[in-house]
């Protein structure tokens, strides 16, 4: 019975080391890769942010402004020259 109880603890102590062992290369490797997926979330989120305030810049009234007088050549049109006209129906107007 003693025999088989340091048997036991001969191959036991080196599995449970083993194991140790295992269990800590499984856990550096983990931790490489949430770092890496950390670094990759960081740069897709600076470039978002880049492209975020490239659609601010494209769209801004200053720059269409400049694109409309400079490369289509269109101006500006006199407010008093607009006509607006009022196709609701009115009140106390025609209606059979």
């Amino acid at each position: 019975m003693k025999r088989i109880i340091i048997a036991l603890l001969v191959f036991l102590v080196p599995a449970l080391l083993f194991v140790s062992v295992w269990q800590s290369y499984r856990y550096d490797m983990l931790n490489q890769e949430v770092s890496d997926l950390e670094l990759a979330q960081k740069s897709i989120f600076e470039s978002n942010k880049k492209i975020v305030m490239g659609i601010e810049f494209l769209k801004s009234p200053f720059r269409i402004n400049k694109i409309a007088d400079e490369d289509l050549g269109l101006e500006k049109i006199d407010p008093r020259r607009i006509l607006r006209i009022d196709l609701r129906a009115s009140k106390g107007g025609q209606d059979g």
